[in-house]
């Protein structure tokens, strides 16, 4: 039995009989315990936003997110500390690397390796799990467990900057064109690239469908609005921004916002909510949003940040 049908039969429930028979034939096969439940949980849910925002090229080739953040809640993140928060860690890359291989399939993946980082959302219930995926290229200064490189001094817009790093599986020569500035995550707890396996067979060409812009964000300061943003992501991040950090909204000239200040999040059918992830405040109708928890934001209302103020415009 290959690997990549070990795993998805592992993940699946599958045949358990089958995935250990090799090194127990006649074994009575036991149940999954909590912990193994859980790791289960979260490999579904990280794969199933690998599968939603996987992105096939023209080429022929596949591409998919390079960071995924997974919140825990704080109970959960307690009980998964120390040796054991690293055997999740481990568990999750072996995983979700073999799951990556097996998504692209006959096309090849250009994304050669991806970072996981655990977090806290106080929001979930025990034993829920969220995702949120970031499209930064993790192939930059993050192989194997090297630590996530320090921000360097803002800057007013941010910039890409791609290094090669001699220890990843060598891209195809045709690059990657990226249309939007990339997204990180800040604070970042684990930062440990993997390396996912060569793929083989032919190449395929798939042309993708153009996206839908979700809605539209106007940009005030000074009582003047600067620019009217259309946005066609789930998730966008505000701040200041950096060369490290770089961010979908840049917010230029206030050096009291966060290079990651906030991020803003609808579901896609007129819900939406913002995260304070800054240093200095942020504020919706002059009441100030707590640090980390996610706070509803209607279309109309005004989000100050800073010197700024943004608008979701209403349909």
């Amino acid at each position: 039995m290959g690997v990549l049908e070990t795993v998805r039969k592992w993940i699946d429930g599958d045949s358990a009989e089958l995935v250990l028979e090799q090194a127990a034939r006649d074994a009575q096969v036991k149940p999954r315990s909590k912990a193994e439940e859980f790791i289960v949980k979260i490999a579904k849910a990280v794969e199933s936003v690998m599968q939603s925002e996987m992105l096939p090229l023209p080429q022929g080739t596949t591409i998919i997110p390079s960071e995924y953040t997974i919140f825990l809640n704080t109970e959960d993140d307690k009980d998964w500390q120390g040796i054991k928060r690293k055997g999740l860690e481990q568990g999750l890359y072996h995983i979700l690397a073999e799951r990556a291989k097996e998504l692209a399939g006959k096309k090849k993946l250009e994304t050669k390796s991806f970072v996981i980082e655990l977090r806290i959302d106080g929001t979930l219930e025990r034993g829920d799990v969220r995702v949120q995926h970031s499209w930064e290229d993790s192939s930059s200064n993050k192989t194997g467990v090297l630590a996530r490189p320090r921000p360097a001094a803002p800057v007013s817009a941010p910039q890409q900057t791609v290094i090669t790093s001699p220890n990843l599986v060598p891209k195809a020569p045709t690059p990657i064109v990226k249309a939007e500035p990339p997204t990180t995550l800040p604070q970042a707890n684990i930062s440990q690239a993997v390396p996912i396996p060569a793929d083989e067979g032919e190449e395929m060409t798939h042309v993708a469908s153009r996206t839908a812009e979700l809605y539209r964000l106007e940009i005030w300061r000074a009582g003047v609005r600067q620019n009217v943003v259309p946005i066609y992501q789930k998730e966008i991040s505000v701040g200041r921004g950096s060369r490290s950090k770089p961010v979908d909204i840049p917010l230029a000239g206030d050096v009291e916002i966060s290079r990651r200040h906030l991020s803003i999040v609808t579901d896609g059918r007129g819900n939406f909510w913002v995260v304070n992830e800054g240093r200095n405040p942020a504020a919706v109708n002059n009441y100030e949003l707590p640090m980390g928890q996610r706070f509803a934001l209607a279309p109309g209302a005004g989000l100050n940040v800073c010197s700024y103020m943004l608008r979701i415009q209403p349909k």
